[in-house]
């Protein structure tokens, strides 16, 4: 550890080193007498209150820092007018732990984001010039197997990146995806954190996200209700095209904000099913099974069932994920079915046999964006 510590520390100085005539500690200009390679600093947007992004990478939920570190990224650098990678195409960049992981995301004794071959700078980079630096995450090999779920195709090198993606229809399969792209237009002066050359990569959430909630319309006294299953059905994007060389910005507000490009490829109709079965392959609602279960019920229901208080139906424990949809320009609509049943306290069997209510169609989005999460409530009133 000691000897990965001492060449991590070498090659930082050496770094130092190449970064141009002097050094000092803080510099604001550049004016380098050797090539500037570039380096990478990844954080992630914040979306999420704090505590949410608990998963780590291959389980369904949102991708957090910690998981990014180790799944490594792809990037794409272009130095031409048509915005093909000719300088870096899909190229990996992974990270090495040589110390203290409780240390911040961003602190040298963590690790460090390296990648071969090292590529630099280029000179008299300006506003007006062709380069162009976009990523996503989790990394792919090449090739890739087109006949699963999530990230299954990434564009040639001789055209503008994108990632093609399919939906996935169970938790235990889903795969977040994180996007990035900038156009620089000069080359980054070094700071109190990071050394010159270093691209501080802000990558956001290229799907949507939604969240279901359940809740009582009143206090149900002393009867006990619990949700037997719940179903989404709507015509929903089945795959898409995400264009790493783009992105909306809305800055008409307090907080700019920053929206993924998407081509929905194909659609189809399809019903999402969360349910309280362990064993239900097709639920969406089951993703945990080391969870405690009461009653049927993932944990973090609580035993006493439903309350006025809404409950996300897709929490197991301490973690929270969604139903990932790929973003589009359409409507989405869903019509959406509740099945649930009612004991009396204290009963071994419900007093009442299993009910359902249904909704009449119900519009959530139009357009449906990325990087944006949208709720769904849903209140039972007959209790």
């Amino acid at each position: 550890m000691l000897a990965r510590a001492i060449k991590y520390n070498l090659i930082i100085i050496c770094a130092m080193f190449l970064t141009g005539c002097s050094h000092d500690d803080v510099t604001t200009e550049i004016t380098p007498c050797e090539p500037v390679a570039i380096s990478f600093m990844p954080t992630l947007a914040p979306t999420l209150a704090e505590g949410e992004e608990t998963t780590r990478a291959g389980q369904p939920g949102v991708m957090n820092s910690e998981d990014l570190r180790t799944t490594g990224f792809g990037v794409f650098a272009s130095l031409n007018e048509n915005q093909t990678p000719d300088m870096m195409y899909n190229q990996e960049v992974e990270y090495t732990f040589v110390g203290d992981i409780d240390k911040p995301a961003n602190d040298p004794q963590i690790g460090y984001w390296s990648y071969q071959p090292l590529k630099y700078w280029p000179n008299g980079l300006n506003s007006l010039s062709n380069f162009f630096v976009s990523a996503y995450a989790p990394y792919q090999n090449l090739p890739i197997d087109d006949s699963g779920t999530g990230i299954i195709g990434i564009s040639a090198n001789n055209v503008k990146p994108t990632i093609t993606y399919r939906r996935c229809d169970k938790p235990n399969e889903m795969v977040d995806l994180l996007w990035y792209y900038e156009k620089p237009n000069s080359i980054p002066a070094a700071t109190s954190e990071h050394a010159a050359g270093t691209l501080a990569m802000k990558m956001r959430h290229a799907l949507t996200r939604l969240e279901v909630n359940v809740a009582l319309a009143s206090d149900p006294g002393t009867t006990k209700v619990l949700v037997e299953e719940i179903t989404l059905t709507g015509t929903i994007a089945k795959t898409g095209q995400l264009c790493l060389y783009d992105q909306d910005i809305d800055d008409s507000g307090s907080e700019i904000k920053y929206y993924p490009k998407w081509s929905v490829l194909t659609t189809d109709s399809h019903t999402f099913t969360i349910s309280n079965k362990d064993n239900d392959a097709e639920s969406y609602g089951i993703i945990d099974s080391q969870v405690r279960y009461i009653d049927g019920l993932p944990y973090s229901w609580q035993p006493a069932g439903l309350t006025t208080a809404a409950k996300n139906t897709l929490s197991t424990g301490d973690r929270k994920t969604y139903i990932y949809l790929i973003p589009q320009s359409t409507a989405l609509t869903l019509t959406v079915k509740v099945k649930y049943k009612k004991w009396a306290l204290g009963a071994s069997a419900p007093t009442a046999g299993e009910k359902t209510t249904e909704t009449s169609p119900t519009t959530i989005a139009s357009p449906l964006k990325g990087n944006t999460t949208y709720k769904l409530n849903l209140t039972l009133n007959d209790i």
